[in-house]
């Protein structure tokens, strides 16, 4: 008896494990020459590599979610104190619960941080 019932808590616990365990559905990249409109006559000066992430959870995967490739930007220029990132490479990666329908969608991206300053110059 006391064998069985350390094979049940076993079977169960590992049970748990392969329902928890998630897998990676997908993932991919994509390159955008900037992260923001730079204004027209302005100035702009690379500070340097930065890399930031965001990520969210959901019933769905959000592979092209705005709201999290700005927060992914946001936290990529606030390590130079940047206004845009410029050659930028985006990341996304897709993992789900196994058993679960529920998606987490990491993206990250790498670039250069620039400042913009606008130009004195009339434009004509």
């Amino acid at each position: 008896m006391v064998k069985i019932g350390k094979f049940i808590r076993l079977s169960l616990c590992i049970g748990i494990l392969i329902a928890l365990y998630s897998c990676t559905v997908g993932t991919g990249a994509y390159i955008s020459p900037q992260s923001h409109f730079d204004f027209p006559n302005s100035n702009i000066i690379p500070i340097g590599n930065v890399r930031g992430e965001a990520t969210t959870s959901g019933f769905f995967p959000a592979i092209m979610d705005a709201d999290l490739k700005s927060e992914a930007i946001q936290a990529a220029l606030k390590q130079k104190g940047g206004d845009l990132l410029i050659d930028a490479t985006f990341y996304y990666n897709v993992k789900s619960m196994c058993i679960l329908p529920i998606y987490t969608t990491t993206i990250t991206v790498e670039g250069t941080a620039c400042k913009m300053e606008i130009g004195k110059k009339e434009l004509k």
